[in-house]
């Protein structure tokens, strides 16, 4: 099961959503029943659990719904063991089916890295329409070169070893923030291993938005960017804020060292809906 989320007690519903190819995806929502629902997904190798413990808090601040689930291949929803499974289109149809199976419009899609793109895709084509959308520090613009950047680099390291060997890397290393190590660890070991194998090794050389998808949110578009993290430039964030004349706002990572919360927070700010601190 998905772990609890440290803060306000609220109603726990847990349901099944199924994606076009027949992919079930472990759905959580958190907050008052018949609250507007606001829609996070997350990115490769994180999980419905670290969405509740970032966005939570600050959603419920702001009156709403929280809705997540665990993306395909990932900790409670169907193992997809092959990178081709992994595509952005399938995490496109992924995310349009659990806005689907909403009762209500949500007010807000966030998505965080790989969650970012397919929220932009899936508005730039219409499914969320009339929906503002934040895309959470973007990873790079249209189809990324194979075998160059971070994210080839970890799909070249889980080629050559494993998931497990990444892990004990991971474990190892007291250069990252200590939340980020801890996250990924978390994370890292709840998921199917073949099945973050494929997602991480489809990275390499992946599809994400083009400029011309971006430009087509237009300004419904809010974008987060963090400085010091290769693997999401800044300078990314930038560009699709320019493109699209959406808001930009930005963090550093160490920012979330004491407070995850921070994360959720800026992100309803991107989306024009800052709930403030809370207390």
């Amino acid at each position: 099961m998905i772990g609890p989320v440290t803060g306000p007690a609220t109603a726990d519903v847990r349901r099944v959503a199924v994606s076009a190819d027949g992919t079930r995806l472990a759905v959580v929502e958190r907050g008052p029943v018949g609250a507007r629902p606001f829609v996070v997904a997350h990115g490769v190798g994180s999980s419905a659990r670290f969405v509740g413990a970032a966005f939570a808090g600050p959603v419920l601040d702001a009156g709403g719904r929280l809705v997540t689930f665990d993306q395909r291949g990932h900790g409670d929803s169907s193992p997809v063991r092959v990178p081709g499974g992994h595509v952005l289109d399938r995490h496109v149809e992924d995310l349009t089916a659990v806005v689907a199976g909403l009762a209500s419009p949500p007010a807000v899609v966030i998505g965080v890295s790989l969650g970012g793109h397919a929220a932009v895709r899936a508005a730039a084509r219409g499914h969320l329409e009339g929906t503002t959308v934040v895309a959470c520090l973007p990873a790079w613009t249209g189809d990324a070169v194979a075998g160059e950047g971070p994210h080839a680099a970890i799909a070249t390291e889980v080629r050559s070893t494993s998931v497990q060997a990444l892990i004990a890397r991971l474990a190892a290393d007291t250069t990252m923030p200590s939340w980020l190590r801890s996250t990924l660890l978390t994370d890292y070991r709840r998921h199917d291993p073949d099945s973050l194998a494929a997602a991480l090794v489809a990275l390499d050389g992946g599809e994400a938005p083009g400029l011309d998808e971006v430009a087509a949110v237009g300004d419904r578009l809010g974008v987060v960017g963090w400085p010091h993290d290769p693997g999401h430039p800044l300078d990314q964030a930038r560009r699709w804020a320019a493109v699209s004349g959406g808001r930009l706002r930005t963090l550093r990572l160490t920012d979330l060292e004491d407070d995850l919360e921070r994360l959720g927070r800026v992100a309803l700010a991107a989306a024009g809906r800052d709930a403030g601190p809370r207390g």
